[in-house]
């Protein structure tokens, strides 16, 4: 496995405060408590809405904005609502049953994706922390713009900080991508962060400043399944029966949104970049798209072109 020294960004300092190791703490233990504390993680939590404002920077710095409200009756449904200028969201989840519905229009933003990437936790780091243990160091004291931190890294570019007053998250590095976590607020006796900024080295990619309030009881029908059938997830429309490997070599962290055209025996005859969070990136995901074949589309029994809006994340291995 290749092996990349941590890169620390924002110009922000992250500065070893001490260099003792933390006793009786380890990772693993903070994860499962930090966990433990997020709106939602048990049946017995209240009922909430939960609302996001996002301001959202695309590949060129042009800024949009977006909303983004969960509604949760914890262990029962939950209902998610987006908002952003041509795309619309609605998903209820039945999570007794593990039942989804979707409507949506339009192509979700590639700054929604990264939003849900962190929302809840840092789930790609979270991924890679759990597909490699054994390189998870002992966690440290550390410190960002005088603020302690206790952190845990896999020397390999991925680092995962808690605050240890709160034993919250506070800060998440993917090589060049960071993640800020604060203003951590009640929903009964669990809590969500109302503050999350995702950067891409010093460039600001997401801002999103939360509410939250209690329900006490949502209108009638409003968490159920509908009726009229679910439209399919986007990603179900498609199929990619081969690819190359992408090549890996670079040491930044970073999603794309493409657009292809597909001719009728599924190969890639265009491509195009919708949005991307880093333009180093660009022609590695450029050149795997351009490899891609999928399964043909039949239409009237006959296979034909077709078009897609692909979505790719970028993590050295």
């Amino acid at each position: 496995m290749r092996r990349f020294a941590p890169i620390l960004v924002l110009a922000l300092a992250f500065v070893h405060a001490q260099s003792q190791v933390m006793q009786n703490t380890n990772y693993e233990s903070e994860m499962a408590h930090a966990k433990s504390l997020l709106a939602a993680a048990t049946p017995t939590d209240i009922a909430h809405h939960i609302h996001y404002d996002l301001k959202m920077y695309d590949r060129d710095g042009h800024e949009s904005t977006a909303t983004y409200d969960i509604y949760r009756s914890p262990g029962m449904f939950q209902r998610t609502e987006v908002k952003a200028e041509n795309y619309q969201l609605t998903r209820i989840s039945n999570l007794r049953d593990h039942v989804d519905w979707l409507h949506y229009t339009g192509d979700m933003p590639l700054k929604i994706i990264d939003f849900e990437g962190v929302m809840d936790l840092p789930k790609a780091a979270v991924n890679r922390f759990s597909q490699e243990p054994e390189s998870v160091s002992t966690m440290h004291r550390e410190q960002l713009e005088g603020s302690p931190l206790l952190c845990a890294n896999d020397n390999n570019g991925t680092a995962i900080c808690f605050n240890p007053m709160i034993r919250l998250f506070a800060y998440v590095q993917m090589f060049n991508r960071t993640a800020m976590y604060d203003q951590w607020l009640p929903v009964g006796s669990h809590t969500f962060p109302a503050t999350i900024r995702i950067y891409e080295d010093k460039k600001l990619l997401v801002d999103a400043i939360g509410t939250v309030e209690a329900v006490k009881e949502f209108p009638d029908n409003f968490m159920e399944i509908p009726d009229t059938p679910s439209q399919p997830a986007p990603q179900s429309q498609y199929k990619i029966v081969k690819s190359k490997p992408m090549d890996l070599s670079q040491a930044r962290y970073g999603n794309i949104q493409i657009a292809v055209s597909v001719d009728e025996k599924g190969r890639v005859t265009k491509e195009s970049v919708v949005d991307s969070d880093d333009k180093h990136l660009e022609g590695t995901f450029r050149k795997y798209a351009r490899d891609l074949v999928f399964e043909p589309r039949m239409k009237d029994g006959q296979p034909g072109p077709f078009e897609a809006v692909l979505y790719f994340e970028y993590y050295p291995s």
